[in-house]
């Protein structure tokens, strides 16, 4: 396999989908362990903002680009182009900052590299000015007629993760000047390739490669959540274990429709023992168990019955591991509420949602994707962004997942947290996302009336039942 480099283009507004997508780069075995160029424009500080690329690339360079002339989107388009006298190899491959994999397949093939730009299959669907502007600028044809904004179609490709040979890209620099004659690097190149005939291109499908791009931040961290697991991405499986939920209690006052731990539709008065609170403490304390943030939730977790001595605990934790975050969850409704809060200490962060009804838009957690006729039910991203769960009956994926494992009586809680893997959350997750509305479905939206699915509803009128399945932790 022949060297490239890879080169990425990142602005403030794109920072979170870089952060999200760059490790899921080095999955491919193809792209480890070569040099990273990233093309910035708007940051203060690019040195501590892009430090944690040092983690996936060690051989990295950060060039600012910034040109005199167009906006923030065509200065970095062109920056592909007329900054391709910092790449050293002999290919280069460009990579969508919203660009991510699931596989360790090879992107390129050894016979991709004998042409000038290889990429992904698209058809022309930019305005008819384009293709005017660019027969005007490259080869002053004097029949031109403009087409205004009348489509022009025609197979192309598209740039998401695309294979350039630098010495055709310096031969465009050349040819174009200080300003690219529109402002889409792909379209340019593609453009070029066609029309000159000692040049080519390739296009075809890379999505059988493991390539996948999403636009949405939200829709793009649970794409890569509900696939990562599943591949070789270490770091991804590891990030599982970050932060976890402590439910210390599943009443809530409140008791608001949909709401993921069942607090509308079943409610309950369980509670963490303070033994147990004591065994994750010292569990965690004697694996040497840094945890990132440690979220005290519920229910209404105000109404824990030992609730000074809670933090009590938790601070002998806090001691040792002083870098953790600790977090506080609350509805803010009522005397009684108002009074605990204030007596949370002031290393804690109070996440106070304030409301005044149970009448909330949520989604339909209580709607089962398999109920809906989903066959390809994924992981959505909760499990990242908000801790696994652990509840008096074990440690979950999640806390939504634990509240769905006591419904249905799912007795999957693992006790003890030296035996807490990726691995087994993944397990469980196999069992629980198909049940769970939050999972990546054709079903999932906002709702304010409760909603219940078939399977959620045989549950439910067996779930004193299935509760005595459970076993505590």
């Amino acid at each position: 396999m022949k060297d490239f480099t890879i080169v990425t283009g990142c602005t403030p507004d794109y920072m979170k989908k870089l952060m999200i997508s760059l490790p899921s780069w080095v999955i491919k075995p193809q792209f480890q362990n070569k040099k990273l160029i990233i093309f910035h424009n708007g940051f203060k500080r690019p040195e501590r903002d892009f430090k944690f690329v040092k983690k996936y690339f060690k051989d990295f360079e950060l060039i600012e680009w910034n040109m005199k002339e167009g906006n923030i989107r065509e200065k970095m388009l062109s920056s592909f182009i007329l900054g391709v006298d910092n790449i050293k190899t002999d290919h280069f491959v460009k990579i969508d900052a919203d660009t991510f994999f699931i596989n360790k397949k090879d992107v390129f093939i050894d016979s991709d590299f004998d042409y000038d730009i290889v990429s992904h299959s698209w058809s022309y669907t930019k305005p008819g000015w384009w293709k005017y502007a660019l027969d005007n600028f490259f080869y002053k044809k004097n029949d031109l007629i403009d087409t205004g904004l009348a489509r022009y179609d025609c197979p192309r490709i598209q740039s998401i993760c695309c294979l350039h040979k630098t010495e055709f890209v310096k031969e465009v620099k050349n040819m174009c000047g200080e300003r690219l004659p529109v402002p889409s690097h792909d379209t340019v190149l593609w453009y070029l390739a066609n029309e000159m005939k000692d040049r080519k291109w390739l296009g075809r499908n890379l999505k059988k490669a493991g390539i996948s791009h999403v636009r949405r931040e939200k829709s793009m961290r649970d794409e890569i959540c509900a696939n990562i697991i599943g591949s070789d991405n270490q770091d991804y499986k590891e990030n599982l274990l970050n932060n976890v939920q402590l439910e210390i209690t599943s009443f809530c006052q409140l008791g608001c429709n949909n709401c993921d731990r069942n607090c509308g539709t079943f409610k309950t008065d369980e509670f963490m023992t303070i033994a147990q609170i004591w065994k994750f403490v010292e569990e965690s304390i004697k694996l040497n168990k840094n945890w990132s943030r440690i979220d005290i939730i519920g229910g209404e977790p105000t109404y824990y019955p030992k609730f000074e001595q809670l933090f009590q605990i938790l601070e002998i934790y806090r001691n040792k591991f002083p870098k953790c975050k600790f977090r506080f969850s609350t509805n803010g409704l009522g005397k009684v509420v108002e009074e605990k809060l204030k007596l949370i200490p002031n290393w804690v962060e109070i996440r106070n949602s304030n409301k005044k009804s149970k009448v909330q838009s949520f989604e339909a957690y209580n709607s089962a994707p398999i109920d809906n006729g989903e066959k390809r039910v994924k992981a959505c991203s909760i499990p990242w962004r908000c801790g696994i769960g652990l509840t008096k009956y074990g440690y979950f994926p999640c806390g939504a997942g634990a509240s769905l494992c006591k419904v249905f009586g799912l007795n999957i809680g693992i006790k003890s947290l030296k035996e807490v893997t990726p691995e087994k959350l993944y397990e469980q997750m196999k069992q629980i996302c198909k049940l769970c509305g939050h999972s990546m479905c054709k079903s999932r939206h906002l709702i304010t009336d409760i909603e219940i699915s078939p399977s959620w509803q045989k549950a439910f009128d067996n779930v004193l039942d299935n509760i005595l399945k459970m076993k505590e932790y």
